[in-house]
């Protein structure tokens, strides 16, 4: 599903790219012409040589207009699904698998299989104490006007822990926490502290997804403009 997602997004991104790129050239010509029939009008103003008549100019004119009004047409168009993609993009950054334990010293049997650009990386194990498990981390949100030129929100998954569901049980009961890629390093640790000092970071921030295992599905955890999201999939294996 990776696969298909990243294909589907780099189809969408081609396409949006090139209407933009038709859509000036159609403009550039309708410019063109509406210069050529100005200038044919000062020659034959001076003389120089003989105009075109005027139903010709009109016909000529509006022809321009026509160019122009489809290139602009087209090109607020390929803005809009630019900016569409912008800000609805998604990032698939890991999968998992989080079924409920009975009668074990721990209440979450989970495996995370990482995802790195549509390819799925070694799957590991974790033993959780909670109602829900979570996953989360640390994420650089850039200013819209950076995100609409494509450059999209900056993350580390650092954490996968569990939670429980009352307040009561967070007080009293075992916790269970688990570091990954590291935790959050110095890097993260510097914007944190200077993310204000930057004029094209909106903010610096973390943020996690939590929710109860399933026997019957499997989650995919996506990193949005925003910070991270949690899918639930049929589990077409079990079925």
């Amino acid at each position: 599903m990776a696969d298909l997602f990243s294909g589907l997004n780099i189809s969408f991104n081609l396409f949006s790219n090139r209407l933009a790129i038709i859509s000036v050239i159609i403009i550039a010509i309708g410019f063109l012409i509406t210069l050529l029939l100005f200038i044919n009008c000062i020659i034959a103003r001076r003389g120089e040589r003989e105009g075109i008549g005027l139903i010709q100019k009109i016909f000529i004119f509006l022809i321009s207009l026509l160019f122009i009004s489809v290139g602009s047409a087209m090109l607020m168009t390929a803005m809009y699904l630019q900016a569409y993609r912008a800000f609805t993009h998604k990032e698939m950054i890991g999968v998992v698998e989080a079924r409920k334990t009975k009668g074990l010293d721990y209440d979450i049997f989970l495996k995370f299989a990482p995802v790195e650009k549509g390819v799925k990386g070694e799957e590991k194990i974790y033993k959780i104490k909670g109602d829900q498990w979570a996953i989360g981390g640390d994420i650089l949100k850039f200013e819209d006007w950076v995100n609409f030129i494509g450059i999209h929100t900056g993350y580390k998954t650092t954490r996968i822990h569990g939670r429980y569901l009352k307040a009561a049980d967070e007080n009293i009961k075992e916790h269970t926490a688990y570091d990954i890629n590291g935790g959050t390093d110095a890097v993260w640790l510097y914007l944190y502290e200077n993310s204000s000092s930057f004029p094209f970071i909106k903010a610096v921030y973390g943020n996690s997804v939590y929710t109860f295992p399933s026997d019957d599905d499997f989650y995919e955890v996506y990193v949005t403009t925003s910070g991270y999201s949690i899918e639930k999939i049929k589990d077409n294996r079990r079925s």
